[in-house]
């Protein structure tokens, strides 16, 4: 008896396990979809009310997870369809466009 109760609390456990770690996966994943949502938010707002892009002049804005920065964001413009403008916030809300350098899409040095 005791064996079968054993391979019970095995499986129980192991239930318990996979119940968790899907969780945990499934509470990173919505917490990026936030961060990045938020981001891109940002941005798009900084874009048009700082920098004075109208919303038709910015065609797509993505966030995506990197390494340095952490959080990239890709941004087309419908001037310049073909390429990619990438920028972070540096953690600062402080926006920098890091690459391509030119044509700067930002007023400000950087």
């Amino acid at each position: 008896m005791k064996i079968i109760g054993g391979a019970y609390k095995i499986r129980k456990f192991a239930a318990f396990s996979v119940l968790m770690i899907t969780l945990l996966v499934i509470g990173i994943y919505v917490a990026l979809q936030i961060k990045y949502h938020s981001l891109e938010t940002s941005l798009k707002t900084y874009l048009v009310n700082i920098e004075g892009y109208a919303e038709s002049d910015i065609l797509s804005v993505k966030a995506k997870l990197g390494s340095m920065p952490k959080f990239p964001l890709y941004v087309t413009f419908a001037d310049d369809p073909g390429t990619t403008y990438i920028f972070t916030d540096r953690d600062a809300s402080d926006w920098t466009q890091l690459d391509p350098k030119v044509p700067q899409r930002l007023k400000k040095d950087n």
